[in-house]
């Protein structure tokens, strides 16, 4: 199959177990001890690996001092990231007891070969980088796992489906479907493809390949290639390996995630039938682990360790402590939560209505009028709602605690139109998804539309909570279509007083949009089939 195919040479078939003093390929034999106790930190070793299609890949490693076999942990580096950045995390797992080894991914600095994003050729260096670990220090066989940041990240998932060895996995800001990173609700990923490509200028030597899959993206063309590419570099499409073999999964990953939207990653992880635990946290790609690897103390990392110390030390505190809850989030305000499965995140739901946007302004309500009204809005200008700046914005809000905020009397209505709910008089626990079904009638065949969600305070303050974005084509002009956005999945308490606003307009600088020069779209609610708000309220607890 392609994609993720039978694991190479240094890669066991994923239907046969490892076997108790069984020897790796081209190694000496595994050893089968009880790991030794962690001890003092050896110094760490910077070394070259070559893999088995002959690719040199430059690594950075650890070991504990004194004797004794370790379990093993593999860091492939993130996506323009060297080895070295790793270097903390190397330390704090040496200091754990783990033989360690973090290596620059394939194409990027002192690598050699091209970028293979994410391709068979990152799965099987993973392997190759195990064995190679394995000849040159004593490693507990059957106690091996691997993690990454982002790209590292998804590399690691995509290992521990094509080799046996992996017992647990961490994917931090990781991905598990390319195809929907690049792709979804019609719409391409601009911003995110544009900041990714210019990191692998500067630091990496793309292939032929993957310079034409860019091209194609960015054209428009070609695009089921482009998706068939892409989708075989994600977990997703390997789910029955991972149930088969049930290796213990630890995700973490970010509602506002630019480069990597959390849906699929929740909906593979319900999925999931072996052990697991993901933790959702507000920000952007990336923003909740980076500080790591600096040496901020980091929870997220910690708690990875710990579930890598629950399946790979037998004696330590995680492995004779209770299990973490499968699924923790954190919520906009701080608070801790936790599920036993994403589903259970959300109870209820309350519907609302988008009534007549009189001069591009309207409510929303349960009992909004529908039948014969309109609000139309020109596609040729973008409004001053927005996302933000990928990485930048969100980041920003972590260190500062102050998000952007909004004033919605500058929203243009003649290319957007604003929705207002009534105060709540208690708080409400937005805890999901919410979506935004509409009747949109174009004047022009093809159209993009970019939704809004923003929580407005009693002194008209609105702060964003989520966007939700669709495109449509060989629409027919002045026919109304029904459109479904989906808004990123969402932690969020709605304070007394405060009260919902939505934004809908045609341009965001996220993603590219495929509207025309002149085109138009015309928001209706017609009685039989309302534009409605579905908001998703939390469980009881």
């Amino acid at each position: 199959m392609a994609g993720v195919p039978a694991a190479p040479s240094s890669t066991l078939d994923p239907s046969t177990a490892a076997a108790p003093n069984a020897r790796p390929p081209g190694g000496s034999l595994i050893p089968t001890a009880a790991p030794a106790a962690p001890t003092s930190t050896a110094p760490t070793n910077q070394v070259t690996i070559r893999t088995a299609d002959g690719t040199t890949l430059t690594a950075i490693t650890g070991v504990p001092s004194g004797g004794g076999a370790h379990p093993l942990v593999v860091i492939p580096a993130a996506w323009g990231f060297q080895d070295t950045s790793m270097q903390t995390q190397v330390d704090l797992l040496v200091q754990r007891g783990y033989a360690a080894v973090a290596y620059t991914t394939r194409g990027f600095y002192g690598s050699g070969g091209t970028v293979d994003v994410a391709g068979p050729l990152d799965v099987s260096d993973v392997s190759d980088v195990i064995t190679w670990a394995s000849n040159h220090f004593a490693v507990v066989g059957d106690r091996i796992g691997v993690a990454g940041l982002s790209y590292g990240g998804g590399i690691a998932l995509l290992a521990a489906a094509a080799d046996t060895r992996i017992r647990a996995v961490a994917s931090l800001s990781g991905w598990v479907d390319f195809g929907t990173s690049l792709y979804d609700a019609n719409t391409r990923h601009k911003a995110a493809l544009d900041l990714m490509t210019s990191l692998q200028e500067k630091s990496g030597r793309s292939s032929a390949e993957f310079r034409g899959i860019v091209d194609d993206y960015r054209a428009f063309r070609n695009i089921p290639r482009v998706l068939s590419w892409a989708r075989t570099r994600g977990a997703t499409a390997y789910l029955d390996r991972f149930n088969a073999r049930r290796p213990a999964i630890f995700m973490s990953t970010s509602y506002s995630d630019g480069y990597f939207p959390p849906a699929s990653q929740l909906a593979f992880f319900d999925r999931l039938t072996g052990p697991k635990t993901i933790r959702l946290s507000p920000g952007d790609h990336a923003t909740n682990e980076i500080g790591g690897l600096f040496g901020i103390p980091n929870e997220t990392w910690t708690a990875a360790w710990d579930w890598f110390d629950r399946f790979l030390i037998p004696t330590s505190a995680a492995a004779k402590g209770t299990a973490p809850a499968p699924v923790r989030l954190l919520t906009d305000g701080g608070a801790v939560e936790t599920y036993q499965s994403v589903a259970g995140i959300t109870g209820n739901h309350t519907t609302l209505q988008l009534g007549p946007a009189v001069l591009g302004t309207g409510e929303l309500s349960a009992s909004a009028p529908t039948g014969d009204w309109s609000t139309t809005f020109s596609a040729d200008a973008d409004t001053t709602a927005n996302a933000g700046t990928i990485l930048v914005t969100k980041f920003l809000e972590g260190l500062t605690h102050r998000p952007d905020e909004l004033n919605l009397g500058t929203v243009d209505r003649k290319h957007g139109a604003v929705w207002q709910a009534a105060p709540t008089f208690a708080t409400q626990q937005v805890r999901g998804a919410p979506e935004l079904h509409l009747t949109v009638t174009p004047n022009s065949d093809a159209g993009t539309l970019v939704a809004y969600l923003y929580d407005t305070d009693g002194q008209g303050r609105s702060t964003l909570i989520a966007k939700a974005v669709d495109s449509y084509q060989e629409a027919t002009p002045n026919v109304a279509l029904p459109l479904r956005l989906t808004f990123d999945p969402v932690a969020h308490d709605l304070s007394f007083g405060h009260r919902l606003s939505l934004v809908v307009d045609t341009r965001d600088a996220l993603f590219y949009d495929m509207n025309r020069a002149d085109g138009t779209a015309a928001i209706s609610s017609p009685a039989a089939d309302p534009s409605e708000l579905v908001v998703p309220l939390a469980a009881s607890r």
